[in-house]
């Protein structure tokens, strides 16, 4: 299982390795660099596990801004309904159509809380 490419993000690295034709997009912390990382997404192409591993950062970017962390394969929230990272990736959601989802969940739950 080899790396094919490797970013840095916050505290993390963001990784894509190839293990028998498949591209597997993980995050590992630098503090652990012997760890394989959790796995965030799996794909058939290491193009599109690159353009993933890239987009990731920003969208993790973003997603923390909002209050949100990573848990395994999913942004959480205290709260809030957990948002599946790989789903989001999928949707090549744009910062800010990442932005307006956050924005309406936010809404949404403050709607389901003043019921």
């Amino acid at each position: 299982m080899g790396i094919q490419y490797q970013i840095r993000c916050f505290e993390s690295d963001i990784v894509v390795r190839e293990n028998q034709g498949a591209y597997r997009l993980s995050i590992s912390v630098r503090s652990n660099p012997l760890g394989s990382g959790n796995r965030i997404a799996e794909y058939d192409t290491e193009e599109r596990a690159v353009l993933a591993a890239k987009r990731f950062c920003q969208l993790y970017t973003i997603a923390r801004e909002y209050g949100y962390h990573l848990d395994g394969g999913e942004f959480q929230k205290t709260d809030m309904p957990p948002l599946p990272v790989a789903n989001i990736l999928e949707l090549q959601l744009s910062e800010a159509e990442l932005r307006a989802l956050l924005d309406q969940e936010a809404r949404i739950y403050d709607m389901y809380l003043s019921l």
